[in-house]
Parts: C-alpha cells; structure tokens; sequence
C-alpha cells in the first residue's frame, strides 16, 4: 500500500483496494444513526475502527464521484449489501480487528480481510462451514494460511453477491487459483496479504486492482 489521496489517482476501468488506518475525528461525517451505534461500541479500538471505515469510505468516494463526503448517504441493501444511495461507485468494506479495507470499483465488487492466529479451530469450522472436499484438504494441511485463503475467497465472493455469509459458506468455491464458482456463476479472484493479513478481492468480470492505496 502506498500513500495516497483520494482523487489523485483515476478509477478508469480497475480496481483501488484502499487501506484505512484508525482516525476518529472523522466522527463528523457519521450519520446520525451511525453516530448512535459508534456511541454503543465499549471498546475504543472498536469504537475508532467504526468510524475510520464509514467516513474513510466517504472521504475516498467523494474525490471518485465528485459529491462532497458530507452529502454521500450510505445505505444498504434488501440483502443487506452497503451502498451510496446518491453515487454510482461501487464499493465493498472489510475489516479484522483495528485493520480497515475498502475496495472501489466501477462495477460490483467484494472484499474480505482476516488475522492470522486469531483463529484457534480453524480445522473444525472448516468442517462445520466448508464443502467436505475443501474441509479434508484444511484438515490435511493443517495450515492456517490456507484456511484464511478459502475463507477470505469465500467471504469475498458472499459479499459480491450481496448474500453474506447467510448465502452459504459451502456452495462459495474460491479454488486455489484466480478464479472461482458462486452456484453457476463464474468469479474472479484477486489474493492479498500484507502484514498477518489475509485478504481476497471478487468481481463478476476479470477487473484488475490497479491500486494500493492507504489513507
């Protein structure tokens, strides 16, 4: 990830992954809801992540889609997926503890980040979650790394849709390459790590990320 601000670099036709680092005094371009629920947050770390990805979204958005961030109404979906309800960007946000990722993108688009070692069992929720052919295949490598690929695949492809996880863990088949199968349809897959980040970019097309960026 490199430095960057927002409007400096072109959208065109690719993706721009942004990495958000933790800043509260964004807090003003909450939404009175979303104020609300950044108030319930017990943990500061939590409270501070919240609001970094909310108006980090905003900030980023505004400069792509020329509204200013104040203005942009994020809303979300029947199916539960965020959107802007006033800007045709489209945007997908992740975050593993005080780590926040956005990726933006002209078309549709999901992202999904995870922490090494903050996962004790991951052997057993792969059997509970996965298709039993990915599940023998974490229970024999007995490697972290390639659960959190699968998983982040899978969550990334979930949030692509729209369905979340409540769109089935098992019929989400990100494979071990660039390209996976959502039911009947066709996604492609963009791995990343950084740091003790694991991380996956879907899209319905075979888009690019032309960028990393922190904010």
């Amino acid at each position: 990830f490199v430095k960057a601000t927002p409007g400096e670099h072109s959208l065109d036709d690719g993706i721009h992954v942004w990495r958000i680092f933790p800043d509260a005094s964004d807090a003003g371009l909450l939404s009175d809801i979303e104020a609300e629920q950044a108030a319930k947050f017990q943990s500061v770390v939590a409270r501070t992540t919240y609001i970094s990805g909310r108006a980090g979204l905003r900030r980023i958005a505004s400069a792509y889609c020329m509204v200013p961030a104040a203005d942009l109404v994020l809303s979300v979906a029947p199916n539960g997926k965020p959107h802007f309800a006033n800007a045709a960007i489209q945007f997908n946000l992740s975050h593993s503890g005080p780590t926040v990722v956005a990726a933006f993108c002209r078309s549709a688009v999901g992202i999904d980040i995870e922490s090494r070692g903050r996962c004790n069992d991951f052997i057993g929720i792969a059997d509970r979650f996965f298709h039993p052919t990915e599940a023998a295949a974490v229970s024999r490598s007995h490697d972290e790394g390639h659960f959190l690929r699968l998983w982040t695949g899978k969550e990334a492809m979930l949030k692509l849709s729209g369905d979340g996880l409540s769109g089935g863990l098992p019929d989400a088949r990100p494979g071990d390459g660039d390209t996976g199968f959502l039911g009947g349809n066709r996604v492609h897959l963009t791995r990343f790590s950084f740091e003790r980040i694991v991380g996956a970019v879907a899209t319905f097309e075979r888009i690019a990320v032309k960028g990393w960026f922190q904010l």
